[in-house]
């Protein structure tokens, strides 16, 4: 079994399997970032942290800029017009906010003019994933998208990660369905609900290892699903 995910996470039907990649991704990728590197969380929250990835664990500089005063940001900003000065930061960070933007180039663009050369974008981004609205959701692109995009707009060294597979798209479908059929439940539902939260965690667990087979092993018809997309690109 994959020790990433947790006991707690995996029972937890309010934690997604999409909410697992991409903590997982972003725990890889920033360990990897210099002690002291300046980082921007593009809409990021600094106070009540979705998920198990907690940025300020990794010993860096942060600003967090968000257009919602409720995430208790450093700085309230759009995140087509940055109120930055140009390559101040050596990373921004950029996780799941690009679905909510009407034109995610415009963001793309003022990542790359507030990051130093060389300094590196971590984005995630959803696919295969409800359409929620925060204000809106505007769209679901691929990763042939994402690589062009990104080697448009003047970054190299460009990964693009498929955030799980078929098996991990199921179960988080599963997932959201019991979800949205239980999370009104009163209390009396408790030893229900703990039951269906051990039958999910194996669910989860089962995903997360088949899906890591099968991209070894190159099976195109399952690893064409994905939860979503995680990208690293450094400025060029």
């Amino acid at each position: 079994m994959n020790s990433l995910i947790g006991k707690y996470q995996a029972r937890d039907i309010s934690y997604s399997l999409r909410r697992y990649y991409v903590d997982e991704f972003y725990r890889r990728q920033v360990a990897m970032l210099e002690p002291g590197s300046v980082v921007l969380d593009l809409g990021g929250n600094r106070l009540g942290k979705r998920g198990t990835f907690d940025l300020d664990r990794f010993g860096l500089v942060i600003t967090y800029a968000n257009l919602s005063l409720t995430k208790k940001p450093d700085v309230q900003s759009d995140a087509t017009a940055l109120p930055f000065q140009e390559s101040i930061f050596d990373c921004v960070i950029c996780s799941e906010l690009l679905e909510h933007v009407p034109d995610p180039v415009r963001v793309i663009c003022e990542i790359r003019r507030v990051l130093k050369k060389s300094g590196e974008a971590l984005i995630c981004v959803p696919f295969s994933f409800p359409i929620h609205a925060d204000p809106s959701d505007y769209g679901r692109y691929t990763g042939f998208y994402w690589n062009e995009v990104m080697g448009s707009q003047g970054f190299g060294q460009i990964l693009i990660e498929n955030q799980g597979g078929f098996w991990s798209v199921l179960v988080d479908m599963i997932r959201y369905y019991t979800y949205s059929r239980t999370k009104m439940w009163g209390e009396e539902r408790a030893r229900t609900l703990e039951a269906i939260g051990r039958l999910l965690g194996m669910l989860k667990q089962g995903a997360i290892n088949s899906d890591g087979r099968n991209k070894k092993t190159s099976q195109e018809n399952l690893i064409g699903y994905t939860t979503g997309f995680g990208v690293r690109a450094c400025k060029l």
